[in-house]
C-alpha cells in the first residue's frame, strides 16, 4: 500500500518492519535486505535518524551471522548517524550493539 501511495518514508517503515520479522524468524538473507532498501530510501529523503536506527539493526544481523568486525563498523556508523542528527535514543541502541560485539 505504501508503495501505491508513493510515500518512501512510509515504505521505509514497511521495509524495516519486514526486516525485522524476519530477523526474528532468522531469516538473515531477508532480514538484510529489506533493511538495506529501507536505509537507502531513508538516505534519500534525509531522515537520518531512520538511517541510524537501521544501522543498529543491520548491526545485530551482522552479529547473528558471527561477523563482529562488520557489526562493530554498522555499530559505530549507527552511533556517529545519530550523534549527528541528536538522536539520542538511538546512540544508546548503537553502543548497546557495539557492546554485544565484545561478548
Amino acid at each position: 500500500m505504501s508503495k501505491q501511495a508513493g510515500d518512501a518514508l512510509m515504505k521505509s517503515y514497511s521495509l524495516r518492519h519486514l526486516g525485522i520479522s524476519c530477523h526474528m524468524a532468522k531469516n538473515l538473507d531477508a532480514a538484510e535486505r529489506l533493511l538495506q532498501e529501507s536505509t537507502r530510501l531513508r538516505r534519500e529523503i534525509g531522515f537520518e535518524a531512520g538511517v541510524a536506527a537501521n544501522l543498529v539493526g543491520l548491526a545485530f544481523i551482522a552479529l547473528d551471522r558471527g561477523d563482529r568486525e562488520q557489526a562493530q563498523i554498522r555499530a559505530q556508523e549507527a552511533e556517529r548517524t545519530a550523534r549527528g542528527c541528536g538522536a539520542h535514543a538511538v546512540v544508546s541502541w548503537a553502543r548497546q550493539a557495539s557492546e554485544a560485539t565484545r561478548r
